[in-house]
This record gives C-alpha cells, structure tokens and sequence, in this order.
C-alpha cells in the first residue's frame, strides 16, 4: 500500500489539540474525525486498557466513515486511508489515573504526584480502511514531577484546563514546569508515541520520510 494511494492519508480519531499538534509537527497530512458515542473500558492491566481503548476509537471512527459512505455522504473517504486511535492514562502505584472529574480530583492528582516517579502509558492503533485490519502498540514514559507547593498547585490549575487531560497535567503547556526529569519518549508524555506510531503506519506502507 502506497502513500500517495490515501486521499485522506492519516485520519486522527481523537480531539486532542496536543495530539494534532505532534501530527502538524511531524508535516503529516492528516483529518481529525473524532469518536461518537464511544463506550472506553477500564482493566486492572493499564496496558490492556490502552490498548484496547485506542482500537475501541480507531473501529468507532472506521464504522461511522462506513455508515456515512452507505448512505452516499463523506465522498472524500472512497480511496484508502489510515484511521490512528490513541488513548493514555497516568500510571502510579498500581492505579491508572485518567482526567479528573473535577478540580478537585485534579489537584488530588497533582499533590499524589508531586516529588515521585510515574508512568505515562499510551497505546495506539493504526487500523486500514479497506481491509479493516488494524495494528496495534504501547510505549512507557517515566516522568518525575518536582516537589510541588499547594500554592503552585493551585495556580498552575487555575491557569491551564487540565479535566481533559490524563493525570492533570499537559507536559507540552505550562505542566512542562511541573516535571523534573523525564526517561522515554517525550511525545509519548502528551499522548503520542511517536516510534511506535511510525512504526505501526511503516506496517501499512505508509512511511512519513521517505
């Protein structure tokens, strides 16, 4: 499968601005599609949560794309393209923490955190739109937040929304500010294994430099 064969060539199933940033960043040509009524699930294995949520979105997307092109809607996806499912969670002590409910379960999160190691675990789907075979991966970053203040807690919630974020925090905005040493991938950290993402689109022929 070529490259030049997609018309929409990486179709991202996710709304977030920080994964469309790493995208734009990496000069790919892309679409977000975002899920609809899309049901995730929770393990006690953080790995099989990842995993099996980014193929819960990446299918989402692919069955809408499949529903709309049946009734003659969405003309722009009748060649091949590749659908990217993603999901990520903060990973300390044997518990997953995902985005907070509220404010206040976000700086929960935050004093937990502060001055120890996590993990944060993503994992990532490439699926193929005309064989609906999809390809699959999971990367670990280690991430070491500073010994944190209440106050610097309090301001940094209080300037940066953080409900849509797994752990409270968005180490590619202001919560870089939060961390003290990082081990793995960065981008991985916002929510985007890079590697294991170009890794899973080389599966499928599509190779980002070529």
């Amino acid at each position: 499968m070529e490259q030049k064969g997609y018309k929409k060539k990486i179709i991202l199933a996710s709304a977030s601005p920080r994964r469309s940033e790493i995208l734009r960043i990496l000069k790919i040509d892309y679409k977000v599609v975002e899920p609809e009524n899309c049901k995730e699930v929770q393990f006690k294995d953080p790995y099989k949560t990842v995993i099996s949520n980014s193929i819960i979105k990446a299918e989402n997307v692919y069955n809408n794309i499949k529903k709309s092109r049946l009734k003659g809607k969405d003309s722009d996806y009748k060649e091949q393209f590749l659908i990217a499912g993603f999901d990520t969670v903060v990973y300390f002590k044997r518990k997953c923490f995902g985005k907070p409910g509220s404010i206040e379960e976000a700086e929960k999160f935050l004093n937990i955190l502060s001055g120890r190691v996590h993990k944060v675990i993503s994992g990532v789907c490439v699926l193929n739109s005309i064989s609906g075979e999809c390809q699959f991966d999971a990367e670990t970053t280690r991430v070491k937040f500073r010994k944190l203040m209440p106050k610097e807690i309090e301001v940094y919630i209080d300037k940066e929304e953080v409900l849509d974020k797994a752990g409270a925090y968005n180490i590619f905005g202001l919560g870089s500010l939060l961390v003290e040493k990082i081990g793995g991938c960065f981008f991985n950290a916002a929510g985007l294994p890079v590697i294991k993402f170009v890794d899973l689109l080389e599966r499928f022929g599509f190779r980002v430099i070529s």
